[in-house]
């Protein structure tokens, strides 16, 4: 439910998916799927935009997230949605096997394909984050070895 009193319908926030044909779901090593979060972030942003939900509820990082994002994070050359003069920052963090319940932030390609070659099952979710604004919004998830 939003703020504002509206509820959300199940068909509002759909993902694109792909999975492979005929693999047993508990085999995880064969299991290839992405999850893309596009069409949610172009929802809210019209929500927004409508005035259905507050730009404050979206511009609330947790205080981890927008510190990596302003220290660490690299520039996606792409500019925030909400404050078109700022460049948006992508945050990885990758939950698996001996990664802690937090997971682990992973800010480089090389300490990604290290993750990769242990043995266990690794997610990495990457998240767009306006280090001036706060707005941040999980992009996609995917399964990395």
């Amino acid at each position: 439910m939003y703020s504002n009193g509206t509820e959300i319908q199940h068909n509002d926030y759909a993902l694109v998916v792909s999975f492979v044909r005929g693999v047993d779901s508990q085999n995880h090593s064969e299991i290839s799927s992405e999850v893309d979060y596009r069409l949610q972030r172009r929802r809210v942003l019209r929500d927004i935009e409508l005035g259905t939900i507050d730009r404050s509820e979206v511009c609330d990082p947790h205080p981890e997230l927008l510190r990596v994002a302003r220290k660490i994070a690299p520039k996606t050359s792409e500019m925030c949605p909400l404050c078109p003069q700022n460049e948006l920052r992508l945050v990885a963090y990758v939950f698996g096997p001996r990664l802690g319940p937090s997971g682990k932030c992973v800010i480089s390609d090389e300490e990604m394909q290290r993750i990769a070659k242990r043995n266990g099952h690794f997610v990495s979710y990457e998240i767009e984050v306006c280090a001036a604004c706060g707005w941040n919004h999980l992009r996609r998830s995917y399964p990395i070895n």
